[in-house]
């Protein structure tokens, strides 16, 4: 009894000074409020390090994994499409439980009903895009903050209101890190991440300085090619191509999409043309996908005379590491800075 009573004693003093017992016994970091500004509002606000976290969508759950944090992640939006996460993280996001079923080819996005969300019993959901949290049926950053649960809403993914420039670097990434690092009180493991893309880019920035630019349009064939959906310059995209050494042939545009006819791809004529598919998974699939968009791009009327098709300069990427906000963007840069060279 003595025993018992002595711990108990120990948790009243950690929890007046603003701490928390680890299990085991061990002290655990303050649980001092800590509030952080993500993708408009409200601001998140959290005391101890979330323990049971829903994550609506596979960017922000890639951050997390990053981060080492898979182990809060208590439930999960929808299980992500194969290939749109790392493999190294496969078997944890198998684990993760569903709250709105399976990825269905074609299925599109289906928003978390309210009473599964509460089901899970979150201490913090995140989100990537508004629709999230706003898309009917789905539970509001209102509603959840009404029912004491704060949420995170990312700059990197789809956030309009943090993108008032063009993107030609990653410091909405760094920030979602930054602040994921505080939420979780494990600002080394942020700042761990940080510098690895840093030391991954600053090679490529250092080449690339005085390098002539390569008009490069990033055709994403996976959204179809009647009329092309090109990024423009508040796309993640954008930044990639910026940093690799090259120029977006749309990077005048002040927004993340645009329709464009394939005549005005003609009109701008670029040198490089850079194919974007979804990651199927595995690389022999890539490689089929990325060989039937080229095939497409070289036997296509409309694009006849172009430089990049006539002299077959095309570039790849998937669109996981290059068009979504994220860790793997740097790799993304070291890629396409290597095929561009190749290309000059």
């Amino acid at each position: 009894m003595m025993r018992v009573l002595t711990r108990w004693s120990l948790v009243a003093v950690l929890l007046a000074t603003g701490c928390a017992a680890a299990p085991g016994g061990g002290v655990a970091v303050s649980s001092t409020p800590t509030t952080v500004t993500g993708c408009g509002g409200p601001a998140t606000n959290v005391g101890a390090p979330p323990e049971r976290v829903v994550v609506l969508t596979p960017s922000v759950l890639e951050l997390m994994l990053w981060l080492g944090l898979g182990d809060r992640v208590t439930a999960i939006g929808q299980q992500p499409r194969p290939g749109s996460l790392p493999e190294r993280f496969s078997a944890q996001v198998a684990a993760l439980r569903s709250l709105s079923g399976k990825y269905t080819a074609g299925g599109g996005y289906r928003p978390v009903p309210r009473e599964e969300v509460l089901a899970a019993e979150p201490d913090l959901v995140l989100g990537g895009f508004a629709s999230n949290f706003d898309a009917p049926g789905a539970m509001s950053r209102a509603e959840l903050a009404a029912d004491g649960i704060p949420s995170y809403l990312a700059l990197s993914t789809a956030c309009k209101t943090a993108v008032t420039a063009p993107l030609t670097g990653f410091d909405l990434v760094w920030r979602d890190l930054a602040n994921l690092g505080r939420i979780f009180r494990v600002p080394e493991r942020a700042e761990r991440v940080i510098a690895e893309m840093r030391r991954k880019i600053a090679p490529v920035e250092a080449e690339v300085r005085d390098a002539e630019r390569l008009s490069v349009f990033p055709f994403e064939y996976d959204e179809g090619t009647a009329t092309p959906y090109a990024p423009g310059n508040r796309q993640a995209v954008n930044a990639v191509i910026e940093t690799a050494g090259g120029h977006n042939v749309f990077g005048d545009r002040d927004e993340a999409y645009t329709k464009v006819g394939w005549e005005e791809v003609v009109a701008r004529d670029p040198r490089v043309i850079l194919v974007i598919v979804y990651d199927r998974g595995s690389p022999a699939a890539n490689e089929a996908r990325f060989a039937e968009a080229e095939r497409f791009l070289t036997t296509s009327p409309a694009l006849r005379g172009v430089r990049a098709v006539t002299e077959r300069r095309f570039a790849r990427l998937v669109y996981e590491t290059a068009s979504v906000g994220g860790v793997r963007n740097a790799d993304a840069v070291v890629e396409l800075a290597g095929q561009l060279r190749r290309s000059r």
